[in-house]
């Protein structure tokens, strides 16, 4: 499974089959390059080398990042060339049986396309690797120091343990996070870019957010 279907899955709300974080666009975009990055599909200008990956998903993110730019600036743009970014990770988990795709409307006008749980079996597995590692100490993978980095930007980190166990698990998840990507040196100097900018897209969302409230 992508990075980003599972940082998706943590995302959705399982009934309801909406995404309610902040920034949770900025957190996809991230995490689609990350794997781009990870995979070798993006070179340090964030720039795209050797040919399409097979998943869908990441072959139209990889389209989509046409030219040289930071990171900063696709994790920004990704959402919009992808649009919906949703729906384009959300494909494959449709078709795998994990998610529904129901289409809705608001006041009969406004249309959206909401993605319900039907198969809860990956987000178990999921939610249990991750506590294995926040609360139990287990030494996490790339892929999944990779999806803490994003949960920790995110401020999702709590949302996978109990409220009792939130702190420690904040405060281990950024420790991971802040040891950096594994792997090579140059996908990993990218690597901390696109988390970089990830944190800057859910700074300037967050702070949207508080202006229109604020108004």
């Amino acid at each position: 499974m992508l990075v980003a279907e599972e940082l998706l899955l943590l995302l959705l709300d399982d009934e309801k089959g909406t995404v309610s974080a902040t920034a949770a666009d900025a957190g996809l975009a991230g995490a689609l390059l990350l794997e781009l990055a990870g995979s070798g599909h993006l070179d340090d200008r964030v720039a795209r080398v050797g040919s399409e990956p097979s998943d869908p998903a990441l072959a139209a993110a990889w389209r989509a990042v046409d030219e040289p730019k930071p990171a900063k600036h696709w994790v920004s743009k990704l959402p919009g060339r992808l649009k919906p970014i949703k729906g384009t990770i959300a494909q494959a988990l449709v078709a795998r049986g994990v998610l529904d795709e129901r289409r809705h409307k608001t006041l009969g006008l406004f249309s959206s396309t909401r993605y319900p749980e039907v198969d809860s079996g990956p987000e178990t597995e999921l939610r249990a690797r991750l506590r294995r590692v926040l609360v139990d100490g287990v030494e996490p993978d790339a892929r999944t120091t990779a999806l803490l980095g994003l949960l920790v930007s995110l401020d999702l980190v709590k949302r996978v343990v109990e409220r009792d166990e939130r702190k420690a698990a904040v405060a281990r998840a950024k420790a991971l996070a802040e040891r950096g990507p594994v792997g090579d040196a140059v996908h990993a100097a990218v690597q901390a870019e696109i988390m970089t900018a990830v944190m800057a897209g859910v700074a300037a969302a967050t702070a949207g957010a508080v202006a229109v409230s604020g108004s």
